[in-house]
Parts: structure tokens; sequence; C-alpha cells
């Protein structure tokens, strides 16, 4: 292969030995597991004289080292033990570097050669160059989850190794995390309607590089990696340094493991007040007592407004640590159970109001409105499935077609309904009534210049033959975790 950033295994001077096959056996058997549990349903349906389909696994390939080790060593772990399992390649272009669609294409050679499917995902939106890093990964992550959707996969398998493992942690480490932060990369990480999968965390890069080796198998080097203009390209020139002091990357990915047993401890505390305290309200939003909130230490407070905040707006990333601190100081405050408060953290309003904290979506946050075009199912900000079917348009308003659209109910149409003596309904409450920003955050369909149906406000649903469901999404607690 005739290219400048190529490295051939031939040129590659480790002396590591490649990985064997009871090492990798090991190492992918939870992939296993993860794949049986979400398809549980096909076994079923095998056990009703449906033949059992093949279970399809997403990897993301780049064509560096890390990547095209995973794809080659995962491949042959699939035909040595004879699983049932379908292996899709992808490789993000993120239209960056012109070397990229090359590399792109190598890898789909690869995959071929092995007889896996292999798709090429194009970032081709505008860039901007303040956080250009931060964007590609999004939408790399964004793109990914797409085409395994299209697929039908629920898990997509990234090249994370052990290395990286500790780059992180260092990295979190000089941005002053906590327990969260700290303990770095999971081995299983939900990332919205998938799950992602690091096999080989367990493994320094030079033992993948050496697999390659072994196999006469070549892989691109990203000149990226090699730019002091990366925090996480310098912070990798440290290791060495560290090593020195007998802390190596396996030492440091050690210590990950052991954070993340701690921060699984203190989530299920966490988790436990949740379930018994925090009350469900209209909309995905939630209400508990403040004295309650308060009593508990401030490590699970934090824990608890990360839960919040991830069910009632589906953020995929939690907000910092240092605005959780503030919004914890504001909510402890001195006489706070007789007054009424208000604050705005990543989207929701945190609202007191009758010693209870509401917390809801901000109302007039990225307010968005989706024009429904015929019978259709669309998402709404990752918090609903909305399926509209029966009669549409111009049917429904007598042959005048009259637009509809899928928008927050908002203070216009709060407003109108009680125009017209729609109160909600206080069954629709856990207890006392909230606040009217919980009313007016409401998803709701309008046509006709007026709101026919409104989540959990039943009353409002007056058009005949035509019909719409929300389905609600369940909460990723997962988003604590930040995405590398």
């Amino acid at each position: 292969m005739q290219n400048a950033n190529v490295t051939t295994a031939e040129d590659d001077p480790s002396k590591a030995q490649p990985l064997s096959d009871a090492e990798l056996d090991a190492a992918f058997s939870f992939m296993l597991d993860a794949l049986k549990m979400t398809h549980s349903s096909r076994s079923e349906a095998a056990n009703k004289g449906v033949a059992q389909a093949r279970l399809p696994l997403l990897l993301a390939v780049s064509g560096g080292a890390d990547s095209v080790s995973l794809m080659v060593l995962c491949h042959e772990w699939v035909e040595r033990n004879k699983l049932p399992i379908s292996l899709f390649i992808a490789s993000v272009d993120h239209r960056l570097r012109p070397e990229a669609a090359d590399e792109c294409a190598y890898v789909g050679k690869l995959a071929q050669v092995r007889g896996m499917d292999h798709a090429t995902l194009v970032w081709d939106e505008e860039k901007s160059h303040s956080n250009l890093q931060g964007e590609a990964r999004e939408a790399r992550y964004r793109l990914l989850s797409e085409h395994a959707h299209s697929l039908g996969c629920a898990h997509i398998v990234i090249a994370h190794h052990q290395d990286d493992q500790a780059e992180t942690l260092l990295m979190r480490l000089i941005r002053g995390s906590g327990v969260t932060g700290l303990a770095a990369m999971r081995p299983q990480q939900a990332c919205g309607a998938v799950t992602l999968l690091r096999p080989l965390m367990a493994f320094p890069k030079a033992r993948l590089k050496a697999s390659l080796k072994a196999r006469s198998i070549d892989w691109f080097e990203d000149p990226s990696n090699q730019s002091p203009n990366y925090m996480r390209v310098r912070v990798r020139s440290l290791l060495p340094v560290f090593a020195q002091e007998g802390c190596d990357s396996a030492r440091l990915a050690a210590t990950a493991r052991r954070l993340q047993r701690a921060d699984q401890a203190l989530d299920e505390i966490a988790y436990g007040f949740y379930l018994r305290h925090i009350a469900s309200e209209p909309g995905r939003s939630l209400s508990v007592s403040l004295i309650s909130l308060q009593d508990q230490s401030e490590e699970i407070r934090l824990r608890l407004l990360r839960m919040m905040i991830a069910h009632v707006v589906a953020s995929a990333y939690p907000p910092r640590e240092e605005k959780l601190l503030t919004l914890d100081a504001a909510l402890g405050g001195e006489g706070l159970l007789e007054k009424r408060m208000k604050r705005t953290v990543a989207g929701c309003c945190f609202e007191v109001l009758a010693k209870r904290l509401w917390v809801y979506r901000e109302p007039g946050r990225n307010r968005q409105e989706i024009a429904l075009e015929g019978p259709c199912e669309v998402n709404w900000q990752g918090l609903y499935s909305v399926k509209i079917s029966g009669a549409f348009a111009g049917d429904v308003m007598g042959g005048e077609r009259s637009d509809i659209l899928l928008r927050p109910l908002g203070e216009d149409g709060r407003t109108l309904l009680s125009k017209e003596g729609l109160s909600f309904p206080e069954q629709g409450w856990s207890g006392e009534s909230g606040p009217k920003g919980i009313l007016e955050a409401l998803p709701s369909v309008w046509c006709d210049g007026r709101p026919q149906f409104v989540v959990d406000w039943p009353k409002v649903e007056v058009v005949e033959d035509f019909h719409v469901e929300f389905e609600e999404k369940h909460s990723n607690f997962d988003a604590n975790e930040t995405l590398e």
C-alpha cells in the first residue's frame, strides 16, 4: 500500500505479544451475553417454531490499529466459536482530512474479504472551529447510532483500549472530575437508543498492534494523533513519566475500575432514594419533598439532580458539576421551605413550591415545532415516540387542509384551554397541583390553531377518527457518563 501515513506490520517495532485466543474469548464473552439479553425475544420466537435469527452487531472501524484489530479479532472470535452473530462494519468520514476516504475504503476491503458488510458514514455538516473534536465525536456517535438503528443493531463495539482508559482518567483528573468522571470509560455504556461495548479495555495498544503484525495486516496512522494541539495527545506524552514511577497504563486502568465500583455503589444508593421518594408528574416532570432531598448527603443529592435532569430532558451529557453544586447550594438555602424559588440548569426548571421541588422541561428551551405530513411516527426530543394515525389534515377539518403541528403546549395553549373551561385534572398530579410551567412544557398536537391532543391531559382529545399515541422513552441515567 503506497501512503505516507501507513504503518506496515513489518515497520512496527513493538515487542509486545499478540493476544491469545483464550484472552480474546474471555474479553469478548460479555458481548455475547449482552446480545442474548437484548434479543431474548428471538429465542422465544424460536421456541414457537420460528427460525432463530442471527444477532446483529455493529463495529466502528476507522482504519487505525486499534479498530482494525477490533474488526479482525472480533471476526475470528465469531468464526472460531461458531457464534450466531452477524458482524457489520461502519467507518465515519468526518471530512476533516482528504486521506479519510482512502482509509474508509481500505476498511471496506478488509471487511469484504471476511464476508462482512461495510458502510462509510459521512459527516458533511458545517464545522465549527471552537470545539471541533467535541463536535466530531458527537457527530460520529450520532451517525453510528442511526446506522445501527437501520440495521436493527442495539449495540456498537468501540475499540477503546487500556492506554485510552489511562489517558481518559488523567484528563478528567486535570479537569477536576468527581467519582463518576474519574471512573472513566465503562465496558458497557448507554448512548441514546444503543449500547456501546468496549471489549479491548484490558489490553494495551502495543498488543493490538502486535496482533496485527502477527497476521501481516496493515493500518493507517492519523496525523492528528501526534498533534500537541489536542489535550489527549499532550496527556499521552506524560504516560512514560508516570510509568517510570510505577504508575503505568495498567495501574491507571485498574484505578478506574475501582472507581467504577464505588460509583456504582453510590448510584445504587441514589437510585433507591429516587424510587422511594421522587414522584412522576405530567409530561415526564418530577417532584420530591425538599426536606427529604436536603436530608441526603451532598454526593447523593448531586447524583439525584443528575438523574432528574436525565429523566426530564433526556440529556446526552450531564451538566458540569460546578453548575450542580451551585443549584444544590440554592436548594439548601435558609428559609427556602417558606419561599418560592426557580432556577434553570441544562434545560430543566427547578422550582420550589409548597415545600416540594418540581423539575420540568424549560417551556421556552429550544422550542421545537414539527409539521406533520400524513400518518407518521416521530421522535419528540428523545422523550416520546409520537404516532399519528387515522383521518388527517383536510379529512379532519372537513376538507380544508390545516397544518398539523407537534409542539410544546406553551402559555398560549394553556391560556386557550383555560378560556374553554378545560382545566388540568387534579388526579393528573401525584399530590398537590404543580407549577404552570409543567403544563406549558407538555408536548401537544395542534390543528386549526388549537391543541387537539396534549400529553397526560385526556380532556383535550376532541377530534374523532384522528389518533395520537405518545409512547414514553426509557430514562437514561447513564447520561451521567460522558462519551469519549
